[in-house]
């Protein structure tokens, strides 16, 4: 057998921190605010010495970064994270924000030392539209590329056999995920067309917008089928998604335009419903609460009001985010606990707080910064 990759975090405390983190999400009382910081790719593929280019290359090299990455973290951030299995934890094809627009028509571009990035857009009249309607999703493109690599990760996976202390071995390799998030209809659709576009469009060209967000979320619900099949995932069916783009429309036109796509999306799926929203979204969210009946709002901006979301969703809608990253990267750990501080005298008593930043750490932050988050929620955001 090949080396174990050792984990330097307990079994007992991985179920200590499951429990925390379940019970916060079920609106319970745990024993205090957990802490997810998102502390995420461009930070830790680099702790790791491996270089993007390779990362993006190799699926072993990705598999093996990913299980390392999460390593470094769980040894080193304060947090309340409990497993490296899954997807954006894991073992996962990870292609970023590319994989829906890399399998409807667009480049991916591959920096020598960075994330993959779209290029430009390519749907502009109707017959643009037949074009898209009629592509092959789920098995071209970046969507053929996650397959193979998920495929290549399961014939790899007994080289790196994983355990936490006091716990057995297991190879996050055997059953990696398919991305089966989305970036949103709306996303993917600044993608195919460019964001300044696809703004002119809405205004202008309304009826085009409904009908390219159409066509994109069936292209969406088929490659989620698809995974779901291939993964043998549990039902009811949970989804996690975002739409960062949207956050820019007034109410009225996120309700007019974008609305239907995402309902779309969301009556597909009957189990635990997380969207993602950076920016300053508080002129939605009582859109996101009623009308997408979100189950919770993860990574919600550092903009957002505090006072604001407590009123449309504390008690209601499981809440994680509103730290600012770019304190956590420039500031002290003085004003890092006072930020969350903040954060939980405002959110905490409607129980469903879950601290994190607001949202993606930057690289370069101080682990003492960004480890000042639990300062805060042992000193500040206990129940008991």
């Amino acid at each position: 057998m090949k080396p174990v990759i050792e984990i330097g975090i307990s079994i007992k405390e991985i179920a200590v921190r499951r429990n925390r983190v379940e019970t916060a999400r079920r609106f319970g009382t745990p024993d205090r605010v957990p802490v997810l910081p998102a502390v995420a790719h461009r930070f830790l593929v680099p702790v790791t010495g491996t270089r993007f280019r390779d990362y993006y290359r190799d699926p072993e090299i990705m598999l093996r970064t990913q299980i390392l990455g999460q390593k470094w973290l769980m040894e080193n951030v304060r947090t309340d994270a409990y497993g490296i299995t899954g997807p954006w934890v894991g073992a996962w094809t990870d292609f970023q924000n590319t994989f829906e627009a890399g399998s409807l028509g667009c480049e991916i571009v591959f920096p020598e030392d960075d994330i993959p990035w779209v290029g430009p857009g390519w749907v502009r009249d109707d017959a643009d539209l037949r074009r898209l309607a009629a592509m092959e999703y789920v098995h071209e493109g970046m969507n053929a590329r996650q397959i193979d690599y998920r495929r290549r990760m399961i014939e790899e996976a007994e080289k790196y056999p994983v355990r936490f202390q006091g716990g057995e071995i297991f190879y996050p390799g055997a059953a990696p995920s398919l991305t089966h998030t989305s970036d949103g209809p709306f996303g993917v659709a600044g993608d195919l067309m460019g964001n300044t576009e696809l703004f002119l469009a809405c205004a202008e060209r309304p009826d085009f917008v409904r009908e390219l967000l159409g066509i994109i979320a069936e292209k969406m619900i088929a490659w989620l089928d698809f995974c779901w099949d291939e993964e043998h995932l549990p039902r009811p069916k949970d989804f996690a998604w975002t739409d960062d783009l949207a956050v820019s429309l007034s109410p009225e036109m996120f309700h007019e335009i974008v609305l239907p796509a995402n309902q779309r999306l969301r009556a597909h799926f009957d189990g635990r419903l997380s969207l993602h929203m950076c920016g300053k979204s508080d002129h939605l969210l009582d859109i996101f609460r009623d009308d997408l009946r979100i189950h919770e709002l993860q990574g919600f901006g550092w903009e957002v009001n505090l006072d604001r979301i407590a009123s449309a969703m504390s008690g209601r809608v499981v809440l994680l985010g509103n730290i600012d990253p770019r304190l956590i990267l420039q500031g002290t750990p003085d004003e890092v606990i006072e930020a969350t501080r903040r954060v939980i005298e405002k959110l905490g008593s409607g129980r469903g707080l879950i601290l994190q930043d607001g949202n993606n750490i930057p690289p370069g932050s101080p682990l003492s910064n960004i480890n000042a988050m639990m300062t805060a929620a042992e000193r500040f955001g206990r129940y008991d």
